[in-house]
Protein backbone atom coordinates (compact mmCIF):
# COMPACT_ATOMS: atom_id res chain seq x y z
CA UNK A 1 0.00 0.00 0.00
CA UNK A 2 1.39 3.40 -1.00
CA UNK A 3 2.01 5.66 1.98
CA UNK A 4 1.93 9.42 1.73
CA UNK A 5 3.90 11.93 3.75
CA UNK A 6 2.32 15.36 3.91
CA UNK A 7 3.57 18.81 4.80
CA UNK A 8 2.77 22.38 3.78
CA UNK A 9 3.83 23.81 0.43
CA UNK A 10 6.62 26.40 0.17
CA UNK A 11 8.51 24.36 2.76
CA UNK A 12 10.52 25.98 5.51
CA UNK A 13 13.50 24.48 7.37
CA UNK A 14 11.41 22.71 10.00
CA UNK A 15 9.14 21.12 7.40
CA UNK A 16 11.91 19.87 5.12
CA UNK A 17 13.94 18.52 8.05
CA UNK A 18 10.83 16.80 9.41
CA UNK A 19 10.19 15.08 6.08
CA UNK A 20 13.74 13.76 6.17
CA UNK A 21 13.42 12.64 9.79
CA UNK A 22 10.27 10.61 9.09
CA UNK A 23 11.81 8.90 6.06
CA UNK A 24 15.08 8.25 7.89
CA UNK A 25 13.94 7.11 11.32
CA UNK A 26 10.55 5.50 10.66
CA UNK A 27 11.36 2.46 8.49
CA UNK A 28 7.83 1.93 7.17
CA UNK A 29 7.80 5.51 5.81
CA UNK A 30 11.10 5.32 3.93
CA UNK A 31 9.37 5.03 0.55
CA UNK A 32 6.45 7.32 1.31
CA UNK A 33 5.37 9.69 -1.44
CA UNK A 34 5.76 13.37 -0.54
CA UNK A 35 2.66 15.52 -0.86
CA UNK A 36 2.62 19.29 -0.36
CA UNK A 37 -0.60 20.98 0.68
CA UNK A 38 -1.69 24.50 1.71
CA UNK A 39 -0.94 25.23 5.37
CA UNK A 40 -4.67 25.41 6.15
CA UNK A 41 -5.42 21.98 4.66
CA UNK A 42 -7.88 19.98 6.77
CA UNK A 43 -6.23 16.57 6.32
CA UNK A 44 -9.36 15.04 4.75
CA UNK A 45 -7.41 13.01 2.17
CA UNK A 46 -5.14 11.32 4.71
CA UNK A 47 -5.28 7.54 4.85
CA UNK A 48 -4.79 5.31 7.88
CA UNK A 49 -1.07 4.84 7.25
CA UNK A 50 -0.27 8.34 6.03
CA UNK A 51 1.79 10.87 8.01
CA UNK A 52 1.69 14.68 8.16
CA UNK A 53 4.43 16.89 9.63
CA UNK A 54 4.67 20.58 10.50
CA UNK A 55 1.03 21.04 9.53
CA UNK A 56 -2.18 20.80 11.56
CA UNK A 57 -4.02 18.70 8.95
CA UNK A 58 -7.26 18.91 10.87
CA UNK A 59 -5.60 17.63 14.05
CA UNK A 60 -3.95 14.66 12.30
CA UNK A 61 -0.56 16.28 11.80
CA UNK A 62 2.55 16.27 13.99
CA UNK A 63 3.56 19.68 15.26
CA UNK A 64 6.22 20.90 17.66
CA UNK A 65 5.78 20.41 21.39
CA UNK A 66 5.38 23.31 23.79
CA UNK A 67 8.28 23.71 26.20
CA UNK A 68 9.17 26.05 29.06
CA UNK A 69 8.13 29.73 28.92
CA UNK A 70 5.58 28.90 26.25
CA UNK A 71 8.23 28.30 23.57
CA UNK A 72 7.07 25.84 20.94
CA UNK A 73 9.82 23.50 19.79
CA UNK A 74 10.18 22.47 16.18
CA UNK A 75 8.37 19.49 14.73
CA UNK A 76 11.81 18.19 13.75
CA UNK A 77 12.93 18.18 17.39
CA UNK A 78 9.84 16.21 18.41
CA UNK A 79 10.42 13.61 15.69
CA UNK A 80 14.10 13.17 16.51
CA UNK A 81 13.33 12.84 20.22
CA UNK A 82 10.69 10.20 19.56
CA UNK A 83 12.14 8.11 16.73
CA UNK A 84 15.95 8.52 16.62
CA UNK A 85 18.28 6.48 18.80
CA UNK A 86 20.07 8.18 21.70
CA UNK A 87 23.31 8.12 19.71
CA UNK A 88 21.70 9.72 16.67
CA UNK A 89 20.01 12.31 18.89
CA UNK A 90 23.49 13.24 20.07
CA UNK A 91 24.83 13.22 16.51
CA UNK A 92 22.08 15.64 15.43
CA UNK A 93 22.09 17.82 18.55
CA UNK A 94 23.49 20.92 16.84
CA UNK A 95 21.09 20.64 13.90
CA UNK A 96 18.10 20.19 16.22
CA UNK A 97 19.19 23.20 18.28
CA UNK A 98 19.55 25.34 15.17
CA UNK A 99 16.19 24.35 13.69
CA UNK A 100 14.49 24.84 17.07
CA UNK A 101 15.89 28.38 17.24
CA UNK A 102 15.00 29.09 13.61
CA UNK A 103 11.44 27.87 14.09
CA UNK A 104 10.84 29.64 17.40
CA UNK A 105 12.58 32.95 16.70
CA UNK A 106 12.67 33.28 12.92
CA UNK A 107 16.45 33.74 12.79
CA UNK A 108 18.59 31.13 14.50
CA UNK A 109 21.85 33.01 14.03
CA UNK A 110 20.56 36.23 15.57
CA UNK A 111 19.06 34.32 18.49
CA UNK A 112 21.96 31.95 19.22
CA UNK A 113 24.75 34.47 18.70
CA UNK A 114 23.15 37.12 20.90
CA UNK A 115 25.62 39.90 21.69
CA UNK A 116 28.70 37.76 21.10
CA UNK A 117 29.03 38.62 17.41
CA UNK A 118 28.97 41.83 15.44
CA UNK A 119 25.94 42.53 13.27
CA UNK A 120 28.07 42.06 10.15
CA UNK A 121 29.26 38.63 11.30
CA UNK A 122 25.69 37.62 12.15
CA UNK A 123 24.64 38.55 8.63
CA UNK A 124 27.52 36.56 7.15
CA UNK A 125 26.55 33.45 9.14
CA UNK A 126 22.88 33.99 8.38
CA UNK A 127 23.58 34.19 4.65
CA UNK A 128 25.65 30.98 4.61
CA UNK A 129 23.94 28.68 7.14
CA UNK A 130 21.61 25.73 6.56
CA UNK A 131 18.53 27.95 6.26
CA UNK A 132 20.30 30.04 3.61
CA UNK A 133 21.10 26.83 1.72
CA UNK A 134 17.39 25.97 1.71
CA UNK A 135 16.44 29.42 0.45
CA UNK A 136 19.12 29.22 -2.26
CA UNK A 137 17.68 25.93 -3.49
CA UNK A 138 14.18 27.38 -3.48
CA UNK A 139 15.41 30.31 -5.55
CA UNK A 140 16.99 27.90 -8.03
CA UNK A 141 14.07 25.44 -8.18
CA UNK A 142 11.21 27.82 -7.61
CA UNK A 143 7.95 26.05 -6.79
CA UNK A 144 9.42 22.52 -6.92
CA UNK A 145 9.11 21.53 -3.26
CA UNK A 146 9.74 17.84 -3.98
CA UNK A 147 13.07 18.52 -5.69
CA UNK A 148 14.18 20.91 -2.95
CA UNK A 149 13.24 18.33 -0.30
CA UNK A 150 15.21 15.67 -2.15
CA UNK A 151 18.38 17.79 -2.30
CA UNK A 152 18.03 18.86 1.32
CA UNK A 153 17.66 15.19 2.29
CA UNK A 154 21.13 14.55 0.87
CA UNK A 155 22.50 17.38 3.00
CA UNK A 156 20.80 16.07 6.14
CA UNK A 157 22.11 12.56 5.38
CA UNK A 158 25.60 14.02 5.26
CA UNK A 159 25.10 15.90 8.52
CA UNK A 160 23.94 12.73 10.25
CA UNK A 161 26.97 10.84 8.92
CA UNK A 162 29.25 13.68 10.04
CA UNK A 163 27.66 13.60 13.50
CA UNK A 164 28.20 9.85 13.73
CA UNK A 165 31.79 10.33 12.55
CA UNK A 166 32.37 12.83 15.34
CA UNK A 167 31.23 10.19 17.84
CA UNK A 168 33.80 7.80 16.39
CA UNK A 169 36.37 10.59 16.54
CA UNK A 170 35.83 10.88 20.29
CA UNK A 171 36.84 7.23 20.60
CA UNK A 172 39.93 7.85 18.45
CA UNK A 173 40.86 10.87 20.56
CA UNK A 174 40.79 8.71 23.68
CA UNK A 175 43.41 6.43 22.09
CA UNK A 176 45.88 9.26 21.45
CA UNK A 177 49.22 9.20 23.26
CA UNK A 178 49.11 12.23 25.56
CA UNK A 179 52.21 13.81 27.08
CA UNK A 180 52.58 14.32 30.84
CA UNK A 181 51.72 18.00 30.52
CA UNK A 182 48.50 17.10 28.70
CA UNK A 183 49.37 19.55 25.93
CA UNK A 184 50.96 17.35 23.26
CA UNK A 185 49.41 14.31 21.59
CA UNK A 186 50.61 11.67 19.15
CA UNK A 187 47.84 10.22 17.00
CA UNK A 188 48.36 7.19 14.80
CA UNK A 189 46.37 6.19 11.72
CA UNK A 190 43.24 8.11 12.65
CA UNK A 191 40.34 7.82 10.22
CA UNK A 192 38.06 10.66 11.32
CA UNK A 193 38.52 14.34 10.45
CA UNK A 194 37.14 15.54 13.80
CA UNK A 195 39.67 13.73 15.99
CA UNK A 196 42.16 16.61 15.94
CA UNK A 197 39.47 19.16 16.75
CA UNK A 198 38.35 17.12 19.76
CA UNK A 199 41.93 16.89 21.04
CA UNK A 200 42.39 20.64 20.64
CA UNK A 201 39.11 21.25 22.47
CA UNK A 202 40.47 19.09 25.30
CA UNK A 203 43.53 21.28 25.82
CA UNK A 204 46.05 19.83 23.37
CA UNK A 205 48.34 22.48 21.84
CA UNK A 206 50.34 20.33 19.39
CA UNK A 207 49.43 17.11 17.57
CA UNK A 208 52.04 14.85 16.05
CA UNK A 209 50.32 12.63 13.51
CA UNK A 210 51.53 9.38 11.98
CA UNK A 211 49.30 8.07 9.21
CA UNK A 212 50.84 5.33 7.10
CA UNK A 213 53.92 6.98 5.58
CA UNK A 214 52.65 10.46 6.51
CA UNK A 215 54.09 12.27 9.53
CA UNK A 216 53.62 15.86 10.64
CA UNK A 217 52.92 18.45 13.31
CA UNK A 218 49.72 20.48 13.66
CA UNK A 219 49.20 23.26 16.17
CA UNK A 220 46.08 24.61 17.82
CA UNK A 221 44.71 27.73 16.13
CA UNK A 222 45.36 29.91 19.19
CA UNK A 223 48.95 28.66 19.55
CA UNK A 224 51.59 31.09 18.24
CA UNK A 225 54.63 28.80 18.20
CA UNK A 226 55.31 27.83 14.59
CA UNK A 227 55.29 24.16 13.67
CA UNK A 228 58.42 24.84 11.64
CA UNK A 229 60.27 26.24 14.67
CA UNK A 230 63.99 25.51 14.79
CA UNK A 231 63.41 22.87 17.49
CA UNK A 232 61.22 20.81 15.15
CA UNK A 233 63.51 21.37 12.18
CA UNK A 234 66.45 20.12 14.23
CA UNK A 235 64.67 16.79 14.84
CA UNK A 236 63.94 16.43 11.13
CA UNK A 237 67.48 17.47 10.18
CA UNK A 238 68.91 14.62 12.27
CA UNK A 239 67.49 12.30 9.62
CA UNK A 240 68.48 14.45 6.62
CA UNK A 241 64.85 14.93 5.62
CA UNK A 242 64.42 18.71 5.75
CA UNK A 243 64.10 19.04 1.99
CA UNK A 244 61.26 16.50 2.02
CA UNK A 245 59.17 18.35 4.62
CA UNK A 246 56.54 20.98 3.84
CA UNK A 247 56.25 24.03 6.11
CA UNK A 248 53.01 25.98 5.77
CA UNK A 249 53.78 29.72 5.64
CA UNK A 250 51.20 30.40 8.37
CA UNK A 251 53.06 28.05 10.71
CA UNK A 252 50.23 25.68 11.60
CA UNK A 253 51.53 22.64 9.69
CA UNK A 254 54.96 21.05 9.22
CA UNK A 255 54.83 17.66 7.57
CA UNK A 256 56.16 14.98 5.31
CA UNK A 257 52.96 13.73 3.72
CA UNK A 258 49.33 14.61 4.43
CA UNK A 259 45.87 13.56 3.30
CA UNK A 260 46.11 16.10 0.50
CA UNK A 261 49.58 14.98 -0.57
CA UNK A 262 50.36 11.48 0.80
CA UNK A 263 53.97 10.38 1.26
CA UNK A 264 54.95 7.33 -0.74
CA UNK A 265 57.94 6.24 1.35
CA UNK A 266 58.44 5.98 5.12
CA UNK A 267 60.07 8.71 7.20
CA UNK A 268 62.96 8.08 9.60
CA UNK A 269 61.83 10.84 11.98
CA UNK A 270 60.78 9.61 15.42
CA UNK A 271 57.39 11.13 16.41
CA UNK A 272 58.37 10.87 20.10
CA UNK A 273 61.27 13.27 19.47
CA UNK A 274 58.91 15.73 17.80
CA UNK A 275 56.59 15.46 20.81
CA UNK A 276 59.48 16.13 23.20
CA UNK A 277 60.49 19.16 21.15
CA UNK A 278 56.93 20.48 21.40
CA UNK A 279 56.93 19.92 25.18
CA UNK A 280 60.19 21.83 25.53
CA UNK A 281 58.92 24.76 23.48
CA UNK A 282 55.74 25.00 25.54
CA UNK A 283 57.76 25.17 28.77
CA UNK A 284 60.02 28.00 27.53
Amino acid sequence: MEKRLYTHCNIDLDAVASLWAVKTFIPCMADAVLVFMPANWDGYEMGLYDFAVDIEAGGKGVKGEKGENGIVHSCFASLIRKYASKKDQEALHSLVTFIDAQDAHGNAVMHLAGATLSEDNKKILGMTGINAVLRALQSTHRGDDALVASIMAEIFNGMLKAGRARQRAKVEAEKAEISQSGKVAIVRNNKEFATNAILFDNGIEFIIYVDGYNIGIIRKNSQTISTSDDAFQAVVAENNELQEWFAHPAGFLFCRGSRKAPATTPSKVNPLKLAKAAEKLLKE
